[in-house]
């Protein structure tokens, strides 16, 4: 007789990472984060205090896209099995003359490998340059962020802007 497990494949962050810019281009947590990835347990995730943001998107496997001025993005933050940070960076979407979103920004592709446990919005506006995730100043001219901790991706991300 075979039995289907309901609840296999389950991933998520099992704790508030208090997820925020560390200094120049680092990021900081306020909380080690434990976390399964498909109901596995992984080595949990420290507290970090201006530690080095990935330079590559988990998903591509290529450095993250640049982000022009006058556009924006969601980069989602996550953990890998061994317990190191790896990020994804969403598709660019344009920005009003508010420095507005058009059209909200979508969620990228999340490997399997990774379990997500926040985001931020990024908003690179009309005084900005151009801006790289992990190489530029998260204070940078024009540069404007949200961020969310999450357990999991949620259906769609935080509605408007930062």
């Amino acid at each position: 007789m075979q039995i289907n497990n309901l609840n296999n494949g389950g991933t998520m962050a099992l704790a508030k990472a208090g997820l925020a810019d560390g200094t120049t281009s680092t990021y900081t947590t306020t909380k080690a984060v434990p976390f399964i990835i498909n109901n596995i347990y992984g080595t949990e995730l420290g507290v970090k205090t201006n530690a080095a943001t990935p330079t590559v998107d988990h998903a591509t496997g290529l450095t993250f896209v640049t982000v022009p001025k006058s556009k924006g993005c969601i980069i989602v933050y996550g953990v890998i099995a061994a317990g190191t940070i790896v990020a994804c960076q969403g598709g660019l979407k344009s920005l009003d003359a508010a420095n507005k979103f058009v059209i909200d920004p979508s969620f990228p592709s999340i490997p399997d490998t990774m379990c997500p446990f926040g985001y931020r919005i990024v908003e690179n506006g009309s005084t900005g340059a151009d801006w790289v995730f992990g190489v530029g100043a998260f204070d940078a001219t024009g540069i404007v962020s949200i961020f969310a901790d999450i357990g999991g991706l949620p259906h769609r991300p935080v509605a408007g802007t930062a």
